[in-house]
């Protein structure tokens, strides 16, 4: 399958670079984007209803790491409610990577951002993974941010995410339950679907 163009390191001009200002939770926050990033001016609504439930659902501890970051809204935000965790994210788009510390050292939070293709630059252990996955990059990219989430996460650890009933939300969720043995839907809002397991063995 061909990859989308936000998954591709292009070379970018200075124009193609704004930043913008969304709410979440009655703040305000302005962001550096790019032309060609996901959801590139405005917070996808998937985005905050996965992180909503999170806040409400989740008890968050230790490490967390934000799978496919983009521009860095899901890990910089969780850093910012809860300045005490460990807040790691990743993206394969060098760009990506670059505009989310951009926008942490901006909002003033610390996290470690790096490139990696889902987890092959992940050589450490987090207790919770926290991701809306690249549903372009195919099913079997969308699989593999759940198979590999198995080998990453310590024992009783969590991977939440975001997916719409007609991405595919059914096959994601039989996939977490084969991989996990256990997955709850923790809320559904204008057909997304935020999806829970947890590492029990």
């Amino acid at each position: 399958m061909e990859q989308h163009h936000y998954f591709l390191n292009t070379e970018h001009r200075k124009e193609d670079y704004f930043s913008f200002t969304d709410y979440f939770m009655g703040d305000s926050y302005t962001f550096e984007s790019c032309a060609d990033i996901f959801s590139k001016d405005n917070f996808d609504y998937g985005t905050t209803t996965l992180l909503k439930t999170v806040f409400n659902n989740v008890t968050l501890n230790g490490t967390v790491l934000d799978v496919g970051c983009g521009y860095g809204i899901i890990g910089i935000l969780i850093k910012k409610y809860y300045p005490n965790l460990n807040v790691k994210m990743l993206d394969i788009n060098k760009n990506a990577v670059m505009l989310s510390c951009k926008n942490a050292n901006n909002i003033g939070v610390k996290v470690d951002v790096f490139d990696s293709n889902l987890y092959d630059n992940v050589n450490f252990k987090v207790n919770h993974i926290v991701t809306n996955p690249p549903i372009k990059a195919g099913k079997q990219n969308l699989f593999n941010v759940v198979i590999g989430a198995k080998d990453v996460l310590e024992p009783n650890g969590t991977i939440t995410l975001v997916i719409k009933k007609k991405h595919g939300m059914e096959s994601l969720k039989n996939k977490m339950n084969e991989i996990f043995g256990n997955v709850k839907i923790l809320n559904r809002d204008k057909g997304y679907y935020i999806l829970h397991s947890e590492k029990i063995n």
